[in-house]
């Protein structure tokens, strides 16, 4: 129970960190859709989560020919900074929250191959600035993106939306 910490702001910390995740997750399927450098990534990004998304986004950017050598360790580099964001998203939201007197609460972390549990110390100002750093992260690729690919780099993703007229889903007849 929520006794020294008010639960509506802990919810709108929280809400802040997702809805930014969200965001990031956008930029990043329309990333990887520009860098496969077709429209019809869309049906398979729709599939992966964000870390998959990074993963791949970077492992492209290795082997992309039509990119320089500066503009592809920009968007490694903003590769990075998204992985990291979307690392602390998930610690913050997938773990089990507890509070402690005060204004603090702590995240219990639970590594699936082992008994020890790592408890993380987090105040409503770190969850807050974890929204930030997620936003910041997108924010960085989004620039990245522009700068290696040229304005148009988000437009590829949607295009088959476009055509279709709807949105692509993972089982087309569903």
């Amino acid at each position: 129970m929520l006794t020294t910490v008010n639960a509506d702001e802990l919810r709108h910390a929280l809400g802040g960190v997702v809805l930014e995740a969200a965001y990031l997750e956008r930029i990043l399927r329309a990333a990887f859709s520009a860098l496969v450098g077709s429209k019809y990534a869309a049906v398979v990004d729709g599939r992966l989560t964000a870390s998959s998304l990074i993963e791949d986004c970077e492992r492209i950017t290795r082997y992309h020919t039509g990119m320089a050598e500066p503009a592809k360790e920009s968007l490694l580099a903003a590769l990075r900074a998204c992985r990291q964001a979307n690392r602390d998203r998930n610690r913050v939201i997938h773990d089990t929250w507890a509070t402690r007197p005060g204004s603090v609460m702590v995240t219990l972390h639970d590594e699936r191959r082992s008994h020890d549990v790592t408890v993380t110390a987090r105040t409503l100002t770190e969850v807050r600035r974890l929204a930030d750093q997620v936003a910041d992260a997108a924010d960085e690729l989004r620039a990245a993106m522009a700068s290696a690919l040229g304005a148009g780099w988000a437009l590829v993703e949607d295009q088959l939306r476009q055509e279709l007229g709807h949105k692509v889903r993972a089982d087309p007849g569903g």
